[in-house]
């Protein structure tokens, strides 16, 4: 009897399992653009079809208790699971478990009289049961059966649920994580450049005090008519004037003035230290070419260490960056090219990140690149081949007016 039982539970539970899994995909595959509530409706109407059908071919008079038992919890199953990927996997093993424990529902004689185990295979079973063993095997071995496989499918589900709520808790944390560390950046950087900020300002009483001190000594030195310290003193002071400039439009960024990119270019390279390179610089700019808005000391910081990068990328070997300013798209160009080492294409795409660096450096350098370009409404791209170049393009929005004089070819090689 036991080994009845136990064929009649695997034959029945593979055949409903087609039945069932197959009408399941087949409606998901159709109805998945649709509700749940249209989606439930298609998979009861299908499945209640099937077994109609059942029915009619094998006349084995199955009962509609232990099929609509099976529609509403493989239903429940489906709304609540989480959709996660593993989704299909889950819900194949719950739906198996599920109809184990209800195909041993069918032959608890305890439940007959509510429509359970009507089938001609159950029904021929339990009275079997009940001739040799007054319905007590099967009302002990087939409940604790049933009682097993659902509660084996109850745990399946809920450690479903519990791994779906732990996976959403974690990538919640690591978005938490990453807001956390992006504003405790911000306020590091606010509090940097508040302290460079001050001692910006702080940097005006030492400067006066040495232009006043240099004016005084060159008044001193006029009796002596020495020339060659009268040029000394010119640049002392144009020295400490620029430096007062460029204090002021620190102090106030967002500063912006129309400069010429030829005038831009010339106060950019000419605080570059070359000297001990063997780096050859061309610069050149395309007719005609609008004047630009920016703030001159920071746009030029930002110029100047995308220039600094191409040298570095020579480590001293010998090598050529080319300069170009064009207009284009109604954007001004600031291309800088060079035929250094290159960018490998993993790096590409996290080159202007805060902290990324290629060298031991603090890789501040292209994020506030990208930052000054973004605060003057521009773009900035790179495009880059290992071994062979490496250029950088930075776009200005276009002023409509061209500059009334043409620069064809600025600049000197070093």
């Amino acid at each position: 009897m036991l080994v009845i039982s136990f064929s009649y539970i695997a034959k029945y539970v593979l055949i409903f399992f087609l039945m069932y899994g197959g009408a399941y995909v087949f409606v998901k595959s159709i109805c998945y653009k649709l509700s749940e509530s249209v989606f439930i409706f298609c998979y009861m109407l299908l499945t209640t079809f099937g077994m109609l059908a059942f029915q009619e071919l094998y006349h084995e008079n199955f009962s509609f208790a232990a099929h609509f038992l099976i529609i509403g919890l493989s239903s429940f199953v489906h709304i609540y699971l989480p959709r996660e990927k593993n989704y299909m996997a889950i819900f194949t093993v719950v739906l198996l478990l599920l109809l184990s424990a209800i195909q041993w529902l069918q032959l608890v004689p305890l439940v007959t009289p509510f429509g359970f185990g009507s089938d001609d295979i159950a029904a021929a079973i339990k009275m079997a049961d009940g001739y040799f063993n007054g319905y007590e095997l099967l009302n002990t071995l087939a409940t604790i059966f049933f009682a097993v496989f659902l509660v084996l499918a109850a745990i399946f589900f809920v450690l479903a649920m519990i791994q779906d709520k732990q996976m959403h808790t974690r990538k919640k944390f690591e978005v938490q994580g990453a807001a956390l560390r992006k504003t405790r950046h911000a306020l590091v950087e606010s509090k940097v450049y508040e302290e460079m900020a001050n001692l910006v300002h702080d940097l005006k009483t030492p400067l006066v005090t040495v232009e006043g001190l240099v004016s005084l000594i060159e008044l001193q030195m006029q009796a002596a008519h020495d020339s060659a310290a009268a040029a000394y003193f010119q640049r002392i002071e144009n020295s400490v004037e620029k430096m007062k400039d460029m204090i002021s439009e620190i102090l106030d960024e967002h500063v912006k003035k129309e400069i010429e990119a030829a005038e831009l270019l010339h106060y950019v390279t000419s605080h570059l230290a070359l000297d001990d390179q063997f780096v050859q610089l061309h610069i050149h700019i395309e007719e005609p070419v609008p004047m630009i808005h920016i703030n001159k000391i920071r746009f030029s910081r930002a110029l100047s260490n995308v220039i600094e990068n191409a040298v570095h990328s020579f480590a001293g070997k010998q090598g050529n960056i080319w300069i170009r300013v064009l207009t284009e798209q109604e954007q001004v160009i600031f291309s800088v090219r060079d035929d250094g080492s290159g960018i490998a294409e993993k790096d590409l795409h996290a080159i202007f990140e805060e902290g990324f660096s290629s060298r031991e450096s603090s890789g501040l350098g292209l994020a506030f690149v990208r930052r000054v370009v973004a605060n003057h409404g521009g773009t900035v791209n790179i495009s880059s081949l290992k071994g062979t170049y490496t250029e950088v393009r930075i776009g200005l929005p276009m002023k409509k007016e061209p500059i009334s004089e043409v620069y064809q070819h600025i600049g000197s090689e070093r």
